[in-house]
């Protein structure tokens, strides 16, 4: 290795042990609520003077809103959220509400650039009940793939796809332009074809783009806010500074190398301000990993672009280039290794992760066709010492095709959460038999820390009122703990679960609980122990990975 690779590899290498040595705060996916004060789906006697909503991890300043809606859909008037200081609780002060039931909706952007959104319904006043509507946060907080996507759902997914390739086509273009001096090469005039059409490649991704993300950050605000989003997200500011600077590059590029070199880091940089390096702490470390894995990733893809096209066209050409972009592209290999495994240390709490969540099985096959890249680098760089031309070409054309599938994989683990969304808790029990106790339980927002447990039983009014209701947790990760009880007291409610239809037969009973009894993250046991008059016991069991 030159003396260029053995410094690469250091600073690589630096990069990944200070990223170990600073320990990084817990992972988390894009922003999840935590805390709504009321919380959602609640029965309040007297309206209240504020609505809180507290969320895991420091949220976008601009485009965010909490909107309450009455009964007939008219929105409150004259209200406007406001912020915390540490950008994580967004506050709204509410007039005064006469009784009834609300609607409340809430829109906020993660720090990576995700719009996060829900909805719940509160209720106020003595008998004023509402029907549950389990909050939505995750809907756009997981960003998971699923077959049942919408026909929008899949151009946005191709959209990233292409725009991936188009930035990473573009930078590596210009790249091996300004290092090899290609403006003056034998394939001179191919370059400049070349740079024009991975120029326009990027510039119409990136408006697609930006078409098929930018109606889900505005939520509802409409195209008055638009100025907003460009101007007060970090999001919106990386779109309109790729925007620029396409539209510079078609000027400015192929004049110079220095300025080619530095188009090229400003590029990534832009890029690398937006995504999950802006939702993971240390900020400058993830951005940064986040820049080399990038740049590694563009020198490669921008040498299979040169090679493949011209092997028949200008042989003797790809004959000389060969050996340079070989000891690129380890480089490159070397670099997306390293970053690739730091970053996954800093955005997953555990490397168990890996098994259960989308992310964790895009990554593994992306790492399996990184693993066939390099096995194929090594493979092209022995069969050019044994001068096996068809070999080398067979294998070339075996990289450019798993570039285009780690290219794909890319587009698709950039929109999806690291760590897959907290669903909030919905969990009903049919008896088996007209005597035995139906029961539902509610967690809600079912997240590590504080919660609101809820438990309904419903029992022939013969037998009347359960003598005993326990609700017990048990982390499986972690046998050594002992299972946790939750304290139930018992809860005046008159509301009919929507799952169980009452009648004069059967009586209600409602407890609940509040607090942080889901301590930490891990498959967890659910257990309800429902004691009758008879002595009679019913035990309900549910197990739930809580992230």
């Amino acid at each position: 290795m030159n003396t260029t690779g053995r410094w690469f590899l250091r600073v690589a290498m630096l990069l990944v042990f200070a990223m170990l040595w600073f320990a990084p705060q817990p992972a988390s996916a894009h922003s999840v609520l935590t805390k709504a004060v009321p919380e959602p789906n609640s029965q309040l006697n007297e309206a209240p003077g504020r609505i809180e909503l507290t969320f895991n991890e420091r949220l976008e300043s601009e485009l965010y809103y909490i909107k309450v809606f009455d009964e007939i859909g008219r929105a409150v008037p004259d209200l406007k959220a406001a912020l915390s200081t540490d950008q994580k609780t967004m506050a709204l002060d509410l007039p005064k509400l006469s009784n009834g039931r609300y609607t409340v909706t809430y829109h906020v952007i993660s720090a990576d650039g995700h719009p996060v959104e829900g909805t719940y319904v509160l209720s106020i006043g003595p008998g004023v009940e509402g029907d549950i509507v389990g909050d939505s946060s995750s809907l756009h907080a997981g960003h998971q793939l699923s077959a049942d996507m919408s026909v929008y759902d899949v151009l946005k997914y191709l959209s990233r796809i292409a725009y991936y390739f188009g930035l990473l086509a573009l930078a590596g273009w210009v790249f091996w332009g300004a290092v090899s001096d290609l403006q003056r090469s034998g394939i001179g005039a191919h370059y400049r074809v070349g740079l024009l059409g991975v120029q326009r490649t990027h510039f119409l991704a990136l408006i697609a783009f930006v078409y098929f993300h930018y109606q889900d950050l505005l939520g509802d605000q409409g195209f008055g806010e638009l100025v907003s989003l460009f101007a007060g997200t970090w999001v919106g500011r990386s779109w309109l500074a790729a925007f620029v600077l396409a539209l510079l590059g078609f000027a400015l590029l192929g004049r110079s190398k220095a300025v080619d070199l530095a188009f090229i880091g400003v590029l990534l940089a832009a890029k690398s301000v937006n995504g999950h390096a802006m939702g993971h702490e240390p900020q400058w470390i993830t951005v940064t990993l986040d820049w080399i894995h990038l740049l590694g990733a563009a020198v490669w893809v921008g040498g299979l672009l040169l090679i493949v096209p011209l092997w028949k066209k200008n042989k003797a050409w790809v004959d000389s280039f060969l050996p340079r972009f070989s000891n690129g592209a380890l480089l490159s290999m070397v670099a997306l290794t390293l970053t690739g495994v730091a970053t996954t240390l800093l955005y997953l709490p555990s490397l168990n992760y890996l098994l259960y969540s989308q992310w964790g099985k895009l990554l593994i096959a992306k790492v399996v066709f990184v693993v066939l890249v390099l096995l194929l680098g090594l493979g092209i760089r022995l069969a050019m010492r044994q001068r096996k031309d068809k070999d080398v070409r067979d294998m070339v054309r075996m990289d450019f095709g798993a570039m285009g599938i780690i290219v794909v994989l890319v587009g698709l683990l950039t929109f999806i959460s690291p760590v897959p969304p907290n669903e909030p808790l919905y969990w009903h029990e049919m008896g088996v038999s007209q005597t035995s106790p139906h029961m539902t339980a509610q967690v809600t927002p079912m997240v590590p820390g504080d919660n609101q447990f809820r438990v309904d039983i419903w029992l022939v009014k013969e037998i009347g009122k359960p003598k005993q209701v326990l609700l017990k947790l048990q982390n499986l990760d972690k046998p050594e703990i002992a299972p946790i009880e939750v304290p139930l007291t018992e809860h005046k409610n008159e509301q009919q679960d929507a799952g169980f239809t009452a009648d004069d037969t059967y009586g209600q009973y409602s407890y609940k609980a509040d607090g942080p009894f889901l301590p930490f993250a891990g498959l967890w046991k659910m257990e309800v122990r429902i004691l009758d008059r008879n002595d009679d016991e019913t035990v309900y069991k549910l197990e739930k990975r809580v992230y």
